[in-house]
């Protein structure tokens, strides 16, 4: 029987594919869907696909930013450095944790096409991650 932390990973997973397609859908939508939502939102996708790789190696990351994401899991499994860069890049437009924020910038068009860009490589690297080819 599988431990139920074992079958958290596929709804973090789930989760973070369903965040990056309203992430996407929403550049339909400018009259709802601002940049500022919709880098909320990819970040989130991001987040919750790196975490369905975390728990899917049975582990649980220390730090929730984007950045910490990043760093520790290239202990748990490899990430491409390039990926990687872009990743901690999405979070330098907003410090998410700290009580005062020190930096919040809304990214113009062309970087939300970028950030969108990087969600879908995060999606399919989690998908490599958890279902191997």
């Amino acid at each position: 029987m599988l431990k139920p932390a074992a079958l958290d990973w596929q709804s973090h997973i789930d989760a973070g594919q369903s965040y990056l397609k309203t992430a996407q859908s929403g550049l339909k939508r400018p009259s709802v869907f601002n940049n500022a939502l919709i880098y909320q939102i990819t970040t989130m996708a991001v987040e919750q696909l790196l975490i369905g790789v975390y728990q899917f190696h049975n582990q649980m990351p220390a730090d929730h930013t984007l950045e910490g994401l990043v760093d520790d899991l290239t202990a748990i499994c490899p990430i491409e450095k390039e990926l990687a860069d872009h990743i901690k890049a999405i979070g330098q437009f907003d410090d998410m944790c700290p009580l005062v924020p020190v930096n919040r910038r809304i990214p113009d068009d062309t970087e939300i096409q970028s950030i969108l860009s990087v969600g879908h490589q995060v999606a399919a690297y989690s998908m490599n991650q958890v279902h191997p080819i």
